[in-house]
C-alpha cells in the first residue's frame, strides 16, 4: 500500500462529491437493496465497501466513485462509512487541487466544470440526472456495451442526452429504455457477442 493510502472512518455528511449529479432512480434502487439486507449484511457491506476518496484542501475527503451508493446510504440514515484514501493532496490550494484531480482522471469533465467551487458541497446537494438513471438501468439489464473505462457512464448519458428528451424516461420508460438500448447498441455495440442480451433484443425486435 502506498504511504498516502489508508482507510479511515468519516461521516457521510462530510464527504465531498466530485461530480454534479446522479440518477435519483438509481439511488432509489440502491436504497431498496440496502433495506433488503439483514443487520449483519449491512455491517458486512459497510466493512467491505470503503469509498475511494482523495484527501484535499481544508481537511476534506473528496469521494471519486460510488456517489449513488453514498447518497443512498445517507438517505437511509447511515452516519459513518469507511473511506479508502487513495491520495493525500491536502497541501494543494483549491485551484491546483482541482486541476490535479482532472489531470489524474479522478474527476469527470461532464458539464464543463471549471473550478472546485462548482462542485456540490455535500452529497445531499447532488442534482438529479435522469439520463444517469437510464444508463444505470441499461448497464444492469442490457449487458453491453462492455466499456469499463473511467466515467464511461457519463459519456453514454451525454450521448443519450443529445438524442432523447429529458423527460422521456419518466413519461414512457419502456419506450425510452428500448430507444436508448438501440442507440447505444448501434453506437458502441454493433456486433454483439452470442452471450450478450442485446443480441436477444435484435432477434426479438
Amino acid at each position: 500500500m502506498d504511504a498516502a493510502e489508508k482507510t479511515v472512518t468519516i461521516k457521510l455528511a462530510e464527504l465531498r462529491p466530485t461530480q454534479r449529479a446522479v440518477g435519483y432512480e438509481e439511488v432509489s434502487a440502491k436504497r431498496s437493496k440496502w433495506r433488503a439486507l439483514s443487520a449483519e449484511g449491512k455491517l458486512d457491506f459497510l466493512a467491505s465497501h470503503p469509498f475511494p476518496a482523495v484527501y484535499g484542501p481544508n481537511a476534506q475527503y473528496f469521494v471519486v466513485d460510488g456517489h449513488h451508493m453514498a447518497l443512498a446510504l445517507l438517505q437511509e440514515g447511515v452516519d459513518t462509512v469507511s473511506v479508502r484514501q487513495i491520495e493525500d493532496l491536502s497541501n494543494l490550494g483549491a485551484n491546483q487541487f482541482f486541476v490535479t484531480l482532472q489531470k489524474r482522471g479522478l474527476i469527470c469533465f461532464s458539464g464543463a466544470l471549471q473550478t472546485l467551487s462548482e462542485l456540490p458541497r455535500a452529497l445531499q446537494d447532488l442534482a438529479d440526472d435522469p439520463f444517469r438513471s437510464l444508463v444505470a438501468h441499461l448497464r444492469r439489464n442490457c449487458g453491453c456495451p462492455k466499456d469499463h473505462t473511467p466515467y464511461a457512464e457519463f459519456r453514454w448519458a451525454d450521448f443519450l442526452r443529445t438524442h432523447l428528451k429529458p423527460d422521456s424516461h419518466r413519461s414512457d420508460p419502456v419506450l425510452a429504455i428500448k430507444a436508448a438500448c438501440k442507440l447505444i447498441r448501434e453506437a458502441w455495440c454493433k456486433d454483439p457477442c452470442a452471450a450478450c442480451r442485446c443480441a436477444e433484443e435484435v432477434v426479438g425486435g
